[in-house]
């Protein structure tokens, strides 16, 4: 039986892990804290999305380089692969395969939007949008998300681009420096160089426009804080967010709090400059088994009350509810929704955790549950239009414009956001070069079946 979940003690506990969180503007407001030598060696990584032609030509050399999922790792010895002369070069350039997950470090990005009628397997916002990678190694791991602005090639250009930029620059600084990194603001230092490389990558690339980024560094710390031997450093930019997932606790903490989530700032979204006026970082000691994941709006934005039509937002109190609701919903405020999705997160997770009878999550199963809840929780809106498109196809062109109005008024009375879903996660702990090999499939919940 699924454990019943205790909002009430939630929000206390909510309440006060909250106030333990170092937030800051800048490397120096964060925490600083000693943190262990960071090991080298990759033993798992992933990156994504891929496109049905990129899955096509994996093992072509001359795609790969244009492709998200090959990050280029410049580090002053490279990952011990027992190929003997590999390591004999200073500053190699190592091309990483990014589409190695293992159970402790995994990502998945889908497209909750609907079919287009016609029978062309597309669905509208096509092609996906977002951007994920993480590596992890033996003590620590670098996770990044962006969300592109808009739909199109170019916004998904601009979000690949601004995880390529970070990723590559974070495992310049962290591992090809001649100067190790030694605290938590160094760093956090070297994750805001992250964010402006992003940008600039974004910039160099053919027609990318804008999107917002958020990149997390989890280490080992020197000392002990609060009891808890490892930490996240966090730097967003935009609507996407970080959480931790306590497993000890049973409970889910958002590191990113501070973060107002207005919308993309890298990229061309203010000619060629970036608008970080919205930049936060975050420190946060974590347990060791304690899981760490980024996600973006499409996901986040379908734990909140109002998107799922179970409470109002207190700037619509005076609208009052729509006539088919048989009850006034509860108004809430901001800080209320905030809450509200911590809630329903941990509910989930708990609820996940029973159902395997496992004491803890791993990430690969923390990112199939998060992408299988979006994908069910938007199945009633998707299938509504996606029934309705197919009359509408049949309606000459005078009358589509109002037909369409009508059936997009019609689909807000069903719970959910459409949108683009991505979620990266990474279990907090010791990796040995053996959990390299517990790779196995994902499976997700399809919509189409």
């Amino acid at each position: 039986m699924a454990k019943k979940f205790d909002s009430s003690k939630f929000t206390k506990q909510w309440e006060k892990a909250r106030r333990k969180i170092s937030v800051g503007t800048c490397a120096a407001e964060i925490q600083c804290e000693l943190i262990v030598s960071l090991d080298q060696q990759v033993l798992g990584a992933k990156a994504g999305p891929l496109t049905a032609a990129e899955h096509s030509v994996e093992d072509v050399p001359e795609r790969r380089k244009t492709s998200a999922c090959v990050l280029d790792i410049m580090s002053q010895t490279a990952p011990q692969n027992g190929n003997g002369g590999a390591n004999t070069l200073k500053t190699p350039t190592v091309t990483l395969d990014c589409d190695r997950p293992i159970q402790e470090a995994n990502g998945e990005s889908v497209t909750l939007y609907d079919f287009k009628p016609g029978g062309s397997g597309e669905r509208y916002g096509d092609p996906i949008a977002d951007a994920y990678a993480v590596i992890a190694r033996a003590n620590n791991a670098i996770l990044a998300i962006a969300d592109g602005s808009d739909w199109g090639p170019q916004t998904r250009e601009a979000a690949r681009s601004a995880v390529r930029g970070s990723m590559e620059c974070l495992n310049r600084r962290l591992f090809g420096s001649q100067y190790p990194l030694k605290t938590t603001q160094d760093v956090m230092n070297a994750i805001l160089q992250s964010v402006h490389s992003a940008h600039k990558c974004i910039l160099q690339t053919e027609g990318a426009t804008s999107s917002s980024l958020c990149v997390a560094v989890v280490c080992e710390l020197v000392r002990p804080v609060r009891n808890k031997n490892w930490c996240v450093c966090v730097a967003n930019l935009g609507d996407s967010a970080c959480f931790v997932w306590s497993n000890r606790k049973g409970i889910v903490q958002e590191v990113t709090y501070s973060a107002s989530g207005r919308g993309p700032y890298l990229g061309r979204a203010n000619g060629d400059k970036s608008d970080k006026c919205d930049l936060h970082c975050s420190f946060l000691p974590v347990h060791e088994n304690d899981t760490v994941f980024l996600v973006t709006n499409g996901i986040i934005q379908n734990f909140d009350p109002v998107v799922l039509l179970e409470a109002t937002a207190n700037d619509k109190a005076d609208r009052g509810s729509p006539a088919s609701e048989p009850v006034a919903l509860p108004v809430l405020s901001p800080e209320e929704r905030r809450t509200a999705k911590l809630a329903k997160l941990t509910g989930l997770f708990l609820n996940a955790r029973s159902r395997r009878r496992v004491e803890y999550l791993s990430a690969m199963y923390l990112v199939e549950t998060l992408i299988s809840y979006a994908i069910q929780i938007t199945d009633e809106k998707r299938k509504f239009l996606e029934r309705c498109w197919s009359d509408v196809d049949y309606i000459n062109a005078e009358d589509r414009s109002s037909k369409e109005h009508e059936i997009l008024k019609i689909a807000d009375d069903y719970p959910g956001k459409l949108d683009h879903a991505t979620a990266v996660a990474y279990k907090v702990g010791y990796l040995t070069d053996g959990q390299r090999h517990t790779i196995r499939k994902a499976y997700f919940y399809s919509p189409t079946e």
